[in-house]
Formats: structure tokens, C-alpha cells, sequence
């Protein structure tokens, strides 16, 4: 007698089989059915959620040189606005980006939507920034409506170094002890790997790569000796005195090298509000200011270089003492962690709100 009750018949496995192709069919039919419909709620409130999450916690992109250097008409390679100084340092925001993205160089709502809100959605949004410190607010957007997603985010801001060289520091590191001389040199250091390793937080570190730095030069025509008082043929003044910038290069110093390697064309003279272009000089009455944005040492391996910034003064219309440092009495200026050299990073509060509808 034969024992045949583990064997499945022939008619049942054809059926089965049958079954689960046509199951299989109607499960691949089913999502091409779904493809165009979408629900008639949107979770705003998860927008806002990653709208915040972008701008509080990332750099954006460019990284390097960062989005917020990029030109006016550069601003179609700006890919990502994001306000954080670094991935490694989520909620800490950087001076600058804030400054770069509530410009009026962006456009509401195309330059944001394309780079902050993202998605296929028209969305509509507010982003705004309080600075509790300072008591004051930007935003970008429309008024926001009853009924809309929202979320708000505690944050620093970091400000930007910076150094002014006055008299103090001049007459403190010997910069106006100098021979009579009709052309004069000033050198600054910026050495980033120095500061780079002597402060590995990325909240108070000094990078020039990533931010800008701010020189400011000053009681420049008191460094220049006075000959009489001027009631005396040959009595030459301070306020007779000429004093013209001829040029600002840029100098690597690697291992026991020094190399030019470009020139810094955009100074700003005696508190002037646009840069003034030495071309091929410039004059100046009392101050100069440098403000070095990342966009300077990209065409240079920062990591193991120093930078030399060097400023080339003529002093008229006869030889006189003028600001120097590069005779054997004084050192180049270097930009570093002293706080009597320069003012150091520090952080304020901020609350940025992101609305979305």
C-alpha cells in the first residue's frame, strides 16, 4: 500500500503557481496606480524641522573657499546656505554667513527655496535671526500666517577676529624706531598652522581659511618725525608730509623659502567704505585697513605655509622715520591668541525661527 499523504497533486501546484504570479503582477501594477497622487495634508511642521536643521548645523556649500566670499554674480555656484562655522560645531553660527544670507543680493523666494527649503513644493517661509546681545533682528520672507509649521533654535554667534595697530602697539613694539627713509616696509604674519594647532576649538579658533580677518592700521602719520614747526625755511611737519601706499604683496615662507605669490589690491583708505585699488599708488593720510577673506590664500596650501602680508610705504618729500618692522629692532606683526595683539573670537546669543507654509 502506498503512502502518498506528504505529495501535493499536480492541479494544486499549477493553481498555486498561477496565484502567485498574478499576485505578483498586481503588486508591481499597484505602485505605478499610486504615482501622482499625494496627500492632501503636508507635515509643515517637518519642513521647518529641516529647514533649521540645514542652516543651524551646517556650513552650506562651497566649503572651501566658503559660499558666503562668493561675488554677486558668482552666486548661481552656491549650491547649500548653511550658517554653522563647521559640521563639528552644530548651532554655533558664523558671523559672516549671517551676514551673506540675509543680504539683499538673494532673492525671496527663488535664491532661498533652491538652497535652503529644497523640494519640488512652493513652499512659503520666514526665516528670521535675533540677536539678543545686540537687540536687533533680520529675517527674510513673508509675514507669517495663522496655521503654518515652526520651530525655533537657541544658537551662537561667532564674531570675527580682529586687530587694530595704533600707537600703543607702534610705539610698544618699536615699529616707529626707525632711520630717516624715504621708503618704509610693514609686515604682517598670518601663520595658519600655528593657529590652527594652538586652539583646536573651532568656536574661538582663528582660521583664516574659513573666515575673514580684519587688520586695521593706524595713527600711521604719527610715526613720522617732527622738524620744526613749520616758521622755519626747511621745517618740514607731520600735516606737510606725504604719505603713499605703493603696494601690498603677499609673500609663502616655506622651510627657508620666500615666494611672492600675489598681491592684495583691495585696502581701504582712511576709513573709506569701498576698497581703494593701488593703481599704481594710492595716497593715504592716516589709516589703512585690510580685510583678508578666504578667497586670498586659495591659491595657496595654507597648511604648512606662513603668510606674509607686506605693505610698502614712500614717505615725502624727504627722508623721514615712518611705520617699519622690518629692520633688525622689530619682528613682523603676527596674527595670533595674544589679546593685546588682537581681539579674539567670542560668541553672543541668537534665536533663529524658521516658518514654513
Amino acid at each position: 500500500m502506498t503512502d502518498d499523504r506528504g505529495n501535493l497533486s499536480i492541479d494544486f501546484l499549477v493553481g498555486f503557481t498561477v496565484f502567485l504570479l498574478a499576485f505578483i503582477w498586481v503588486a508591481a501594477m499597484i505602485s505605478g496606480i499610486l504615482v501622482g497622487l499625494q496627500s492632501n495634508t503636508i507635515d509643515y511642521e517637518a519642513v521647518a524641522y529641516r529647514t533649521g536643521v540645514i542652516l543651524i548645523e551646517d556650513p552650506g556649500w562651497p566649503a572651501s573657499p566658503p559660499w558666503e566670499f562668493y561675488a554677486d554674480g558668482q552666486k548661481y555656484e552656491i549650491s547649500r546656505f548653511g550658517l554653522a562655522i563647521s559640521k563639528d560645531s552644530p548651532g554655533i553660527l558664523s558671523q559672516d554667513k549671517v551676514n551673506r544670507f540675509f543680504c539683499s543680493s538673494f532673492i525671496y523666494p527663488d535664491d532661498y527655496h533652491t538652497r535652503a527649503i529644497f523640494g519640488d513644493y512652493p513652499y512659503q517661509f520666514n526665516i528670521s535671526l535675533k540677536d539678543v546681545e545686540r537687540g536687533t533682528g533680520q529675517s527674510v520672507g513673508e509675514v507669517l500666517p495663522s496655521g503654518h509649521g515652526y520651530i525655533r533654535r537657541l544658537v551662537k554667534i561667532k564674531d570675527d577676529s580682529n586687530a587694530t595697530i595704533g600707537i600703543n602697539q607702534i610705539v610698544r613694539h618699536q615699529y616707529n624706531n626707525t632711520e630717516n627713509a624715504t621708503r618704509h616696509e610693514f609686515s604682517i604674519l598670518i601663520n595658519s598652522t600655528k593657529l590652527q594647532t594652538e586652539m583646536t576649538n573651532p568656536a574661538y579658533q582663528i582660521d583664516p581659511s574659513r573666515e575673514q580677518i580684519i587688520i586695521n592700521i593706524t595713527d600711521l602719520r604719527s610715526t613720522i618725525k617732527e622738524f620744526g614747526d613749520g616758521s622755519k625755511p626747511g621745517d618740514i611737519t607731520r600735516a606737510a608730509s606725504t604719505i603713499t601706499l605703493e603696494s601690498i604683496n603677499v609673500y609663502k615662507s616655506e622651510g627657508n623659502t620666500l615666494s611672492m605669490v600675489r598681491t592684495f589690491d583691495s585696502p581701504f583708505i582712511d576709513g573709506g567704505s569701498t576698497p581703494t585699488t593701488p593703481s599704481p599708488t594710492c595716497s593715504v593720510q592716516d589709516n589703512v585697513s585690510l580685510i583678508i577673506n578666504p578667497r586670498v590664500f586659495d591659491i595657496m596650501p595654507m597648511g604648512y605655509s606662513k603668510i606674509y602680508f607686506n605693505l610698502t610705504f614712500d614717505v615725502g618729500p624727504t627722508p623721514r622715520t615712518f611705520l617699519n618692522n622690518t629692520n633688525a629692532r622689530s619682528q613682523p606683526f603676527e596674527y595670533n591668541y595674544f589679546p593685546d595683539n588682537v581681539t579674539q573670537p567670542r560668541l553672543r546669543d541668537a534665536v533663529v525661527e524658521v516658518g514654513v507654509w
